[in-house]
């Protein structure tokens, strides 16, 4: 780990290959292994009876289990519903490398926007997979999908994600679990219908549909066990490579006036939502103190930018500045892009607390920048808080096709 906990491009220690056969070995061996699942609501378990136990993850560690009754297990979450790989750049050292894993299971395809083309998330993707399996950590794809992409109007091939992550998936010969072909077999074939397994919402299934990820996911290891599959990292990345990857933890470093360190919140709108689950202190600053807040200003290099805090229903959104210059934010809306001037950290999706990522969706150029971070507080607001845990950039290097 780097200052202010970036991670570099060849930075990672290598321990065994990214063998199957080898965690195979050491699991009949009874070995202690630690198995770490990383993705988004689908992996943590969404809508299931009982997350830890009923949905695919929780199927999958006792199927392991089971399987290698000898073994002595360990089983890492680190599922962050609404969130994909972009985030995970910045979480890859403390929440799965830090637990010196064994084996991962990678979520993300669904949450990196399934029918989505642009290259820069294809990186970060690629990314995770060169830095997990150049720890010699073996690695299972998993490509997830939602209840409308199956059953009469079947077409895998419009998933563009799923066909991108499997061309990854040949380039370092991982593991495959992929949800597509087991789904629409289970339907067509009668076993179970899209109502039974999707009965509350058409993205997070029910425990009936939980079992048919974990089939897949099944299918998929045990493949690469029986062929002894070893993930490598290709020379030269498919899509592209973030070459440096910084978190910058706003806390640990000198607070300009208005700001103050504080705890996070100890409570959310969900278990997966739990901001002190995935970051450490904040910085905070509050609409009582409007008009003695000065702005936050980080130096960085880098064409990636995001922010990680937590939020509520009380809280402030902020104006961001790049280089001097208001950076708007830029939010997907199905087939275009919508703007604003401030960058939302009030919540709106109930009352509560949750962890917020915001990411600027424009590559910004090569090169050293100031960012700006400023609450913006409307005339006549006594209640809110502004908490930013850190600002996060990378610099990324795109293959030349």
């Amino acid at each position: 780990m780097g200052k202010h906990g970036s991670i570099c491009a060849d930075d990672a220690a290598r321990k065994s290959s990214a063998s199957f056969a080898e965690f195979d070995r050491k699991a009949q061996a009874g070995e202690k292994l630690s198995v770490l699942f990383f993705g988004g609501s689908l992996t943590y378990g969404a809508n299931a009876s009982d997350p830890l136990k009923t949905s695919y993850r929780g199927l999958m560690a006792n199927y392991l289990k089971e399987k290698y009754s000898k073994a002595i297990f360990t089983f890492h979450d680190a599922a962050i519903g609404g969130t994909g790989s972009d985030l995970g750049m910045f979480r890859l050292e403390r929440d799965v490398l830090s637990k010196k894993p064994d084996l991962v299971f990678l979520d993300f395809t669904a949450n990196d926007d399934l029918y989505g083309k642009d290259v820069e998330t294809l990186s970060c993707y690629e990314t995770l997979l060169r830095r997990i399996i150049g720890r010699g950590i073996p690695v299972e794809q998993l490509y997830f999908g939602f209840k409308w992409q199956f059953g009469d109007g079947y077409n895998p091939d419009e998933a563009l994600r799923r066909r991108d992550h499997k061309k990854l998936s040949a380039a370092y010969h991982t593991a495959q679990g992929d949800l597509y072909p087991v789904m629409q077999d289970t339907i067509m074939s009668g076993k179970k219908t899209i109502e039974q397994m999707w009965p509350f919402d058409a993205g997070h299934p029910d425990d009936p549909g939980y079992e048919v990820f974990f089939e897949a996911a099944r299918l998929g290891f045990e493949k690469a066990v029986k062929e002894g599959r070893v993930c490598s990292v290709p020379k030269k990345p498919l899509f592209g490579e973030m070459k440096t990857i910084n978190r910058i933890i706003l806390a640990d470093i000198a607070l300009p006036k208005g700001w103050t360190r504080t705890k996070t919140f100890r409570t959310s709108l969900w278990f997966d939502g739990l901001s002190s689950r995935w970051m450490g202190d904040v910085a905070m600053c509050d609409a009582k103190d409007a008009g003695k807040i000065e702005p936050f200003r980080i130096k960085f290099e880098g064409t990636f930018l995001g922010l990680f805090g937590e939020a509520n229903q009380d809280g402030l959104d902020a104006e961001i500045k790049l280089d001097g210059k208001v950076l708007p934010f830029a939010k997907k809306q199905k087939d275009k892009i919508e703007y604003a001037s401030v960058w939302p950290f009030k919540l709106t999706l109930g009352q509560g607390n949750l962890f917020i990522w915001r990411r600027c969706l424009t590559a910004l150029p090569p090169g050293k920048h100031v960012v700006e971070i400023t609450p913006v507080i409307p005339e006549g607001t006594e209640k809110g808080q502004l908490r930013i845990e850190s600002v996060c950039v990378a610099a990324v290097k795109l293959t030349d096709k």
